[in-house]
Order: C-alpha cells, then sequence, then structure tokens
C-alpha cells in the first residue's frame, strides 16, 4: 500500500478566528504529491487517519472538512469518524441521483455535516442544497459577475457560503461583502499595512524578554523584566508545560523555567507568544498556528538533515519570526528591527539564505501546496518528498496537543 500523508488547510470565521481545517491527502510518489483516485485515496487515507494518527489528533476541537464521493459514503467507513467534527465534501465531480441522496439523509440524520466542493451551479444539485450546510466557491480568478450571481441564487437556499482560495486581503473584505461567511486561504498571512508601528504593552516586554535571552542577561534581569507584566507568567507556565518543549516534570516559576530549558528554549517560548494575544482561545488564532507549524516542521527538517539540536533551535525561531509582518502590519524588516537577531536568523528571514532560509522556502511551498518543486529544493540537505510530508503529518499532531 503506498505511503498516504496529511496536510490540513485552515478555514477561518468572518472574524478571523479558525473553524475548521479542511484535511489534504498526499502522496509522496505521485507527481505533485496529489492524489487523483478518489475511490482509493479516501479509503486508504480514512484507514490511515483512523487506525494510526487518530481524526481528532488532527483537528483537535475544530470541524474536519473531509472529501467523499458515492462509494466512499456507500463504504460504510464514514461512520467511524466522529460527527460533531466531521464535515463531509461531496466532491464536484460526483453524480447526484437517487441513492446518493438516500445516504447524504441517512449519514445527515446521524449527525453527518455536508458541504459542496468547487461549487458551480447545476439543476442535479438542487435535492442537495437542502442536505448541504457549506457551500465552497473557489473565489481566485473567477469573474465577479459569475460569482456575485452564484451567491444571489444561493442566498434562497439555508446554506452557509465558504469562499475557496482566499489569498489576499482584498478577496476577504469582497468575500465578507457578498456574504461569505466562512474563509480558505492564507490571507491572513499578508501584512495589512498601517500608517504607524503599533506595538502593545505586552509585546514590547516579550521584545525586552527576547533581547535578554539573545544575550543570556542574568537570570535575575530577566525575571525583573517578567515582573512588568504579570500576565505573562500565567501564559508562560501554560506554554512551558505543553508538550512543544518537552519537559519532564512541572514548570513552576521563571527561574526553574531557565534552569530547567536553558536560554534558547525560553526564547522559542517567547517567540512564540508574540502570537498568543488571547490565552483563553490560543487553538483558534491563525496565525499562531501557521507560525507553529512552520516552527515545528522547520526545527524537525534542520534535525533530519543536520541531526545538530541547535541548527534545529535556530529553525524554529525562523520559523515563528518568518510571520512578524503579519502580526505587526509592517514589513519584516522594520518587524524585526527591535529583536536581537543573529545574522544566521537575520539572513534566513529576509535573504532567504543559509540552512534555515532554504527551510523556510519549503514551508512555504507546502502551504501554498506547490509540491511538484519542493523535492528539488531539498535534495541537497538528502531530504526526501516523503520525508518532508511525515513531518508535516507529525507536526500537525504534536500542535494539537499545545495548549
Amino acid at each position: 500500500m503506498e505511503k498516504i500523508f496529511i496536510g490540513r488547510q485552515p478555514i477561518l470565521s468572518k472574524n478571523k478566528k479558525i473553524f475548521g481545517f479542511e484535511l489534504l491527502f498526499r502522496d509522496a510518489t505521485k507527481t505533485g504529491a496529489h492524489i487523483s483516485d478518489h475511490v482509493q485515496a479516501t479509503a486508504t487515507v480514512m484507514a490511515n487517519t483512523l487506525n494510526n494518527i487518530g481524526f481528532q489528533n488532527l483537528i483537535g476541537e475544530k470541524k474536519g472538512f473531509v472529501n467523499v464521493n458515492a462509494e466512499m459514503l456507500s463504504s460504510g467507513l464514514i461512520e467511524l469518524l466522529p460527527p460533531k467534527y466531521t464535515v463531509l465534501e461531496i466532491l464536484e465531480h460526483v453524480e447526484v441521483n437517487d441513492e446518493l441522496i438516500n445516504m447524504c439523509k441517512d449519514l445527515r440524520a446521524k449527525g453527518y455535516i455536508f458541504a459542496l466542493d468547487d461549487f458551480l451551479f447545476s439543476e442535479s444539485l438542487l435535492p442537495l442544497f437542502d442536505i448541504a450546510e457549506y457551500i465552497k466557491i473557489e473565489i481566485l480568478n473567477r469573474d465577479k459577475t459569475d460569482i456575485e450571481k452564484t451567491v444571489k441564487m444561493l442566498n434562497k437556499y439555508p446554506v452557509k457560503l465558504l469562499a475557496e482560495k482566499v489569498e489576499t486581503l482584498e478577496d476577504f473584505s469582497y468575500s465578507v461583502s457578498l456574504g461569505f461567511e466562512y474563509f480558505q486561504g492564507y490571507f491572513f498571512s499578508k501584512p495589512e499595512v498601517i500608517e504607524s508601528k503599533t506595538i502593545s504593552p505586552e509585546q514590547a516586554t516579550l521584545f525586552k524578554l527576547f533581547n535578554s535571552l539573545a544575550v543570556e542577561d542574568d537570570v535575575d534581569v530577566i525575571e525583573k523584566v517578567f515582573k512588568q507584566s504579570p500576565q505573562l507568567d500565567f501564559k508562560l507556565l501554560k506554554f512551558m508545560n505543553s508538550a512543544i518543549f518537552y519537559v519532564r516534570q512541572k514548570v513552576t516559576s521563571i527561574r526553574h523555567a531557565i534552569t530547567m530549558l536553558g536560554y534558547r528554549n525560553l526564547q522559542k517560548w517567547v517567540s512564540l507568544l508574540l502570537f498568543a494575544n488571547q490565552v483563553d482561545d490560543m487553538k483558534s488564532n491563525p496565525l499562531l498556528e501557521q507560525s507553529t507549524m512552520r516552527g515545528l516542521i522547520m526545527e524537525k527538517l534542520a534535525l533530519k538533515a543536520t541531526n545538530n539540536r541547535t541548527a534545529g533551535d535556530i529553525a524554529f525561531i525562523v520559523g515563528i519570526l518568518s510571520l512578524m509582518d503579519a502580526l505587526l502590519g509592517i514589513s519584516l524588516s522594520e518587524a524585526l528591527s527591535d529583536l536581537n537577531l543573529s545574522s544566521e536568523v537575520s539572513d534566513a528571514l529576509l535573504k532567504r539564505e543559509g540552512l534555515s532560509g532554504v527551510l523556510l522556502g519549503i514551508v512555504e511551498k507546502l502551504e501554498q501546496q506547490d509540491l511538484e518543486n519542493i523535492e528539488d529544493v531539498a535534495m541537497p540537505f538528502k531530504i526526501g518528498l516523503d520525508d518532508i510530508l511525515a513531518i508535516e503529518t507529525n507536526a500537525i499532531t504534536e500542535y494539537e496537543k499545545l495548549f
């Protein structure tokens, strides 16, 4: 049996919070690593997901959107997935007939939710409008008149509209204006340029901490910085006791954290915390999810390439900081100017130089699903496409154990 790897792409609500994920199923042996045989792909992925990984280890408490066709719906495997978290996406090429409609009605009665994928209007789809809760419409490179006509027609039905391939803030604003409620794409990671640099008091404190850790200031100095923002104590302990830091015993204080984990691991936490503006709902923060995923994947790739812990730590920090421009709404060079960065980190972020610079490019291609060119980029480091895809899947499950 061919190895199937699982990625995911976040789906956001109108307030830019993570609502769910579409699971992306990839085969490293096929050109582009995309699976074309939907029957075989879905069955294989289902088995892999359920038996080896666990559905909720991939999506947490969010909704998981899974592509299905008639054969998959009739296989009985669907009912192994938890109805509360599962959204079944009916693929655009599926033939709509009485058998399909009855299967969908039966599954809906059992609590499963349906979506129509890559929607283009056809009268044959009308019976599914009373079954589907979501209809996905691709925004990228589609005529606006056609989009608006489709939306107007769908407003007659009790469905929620989900815009796909929303890659710019302009596309997001346009989709919102039309009445779309959910959005899939990486528009949120694009800097929304603002007139002046605005840094919250907590972010300013974190910048000080990052710089103190970079030069390995005395523990007393670092504790003093922490005392400037009492909320950071709680966030520190929440982060430090999560799986990402591989802590064997519970961290009880800042001094304890530095003693146990060292300056570089604490610097990892500070990097992450720059994105964690709401500690009570961190799993809904798309920038935190994307930056953490970048850090985890790059760290694992660096370790694979070098077997060097320091290289892994540097790659992690580069991955986290690569979205600072989106966080602050300014250019990346300006966003990084307040941080005391080594030339290795700075060159990776601003020039894409060195190992971490290359790994950042690989992670970006993963996000864009541009898998055809990844292998050539990774080849000098003796990292195969199957390694990259396996690391991505592992990073997803590791992320879901955090916080």
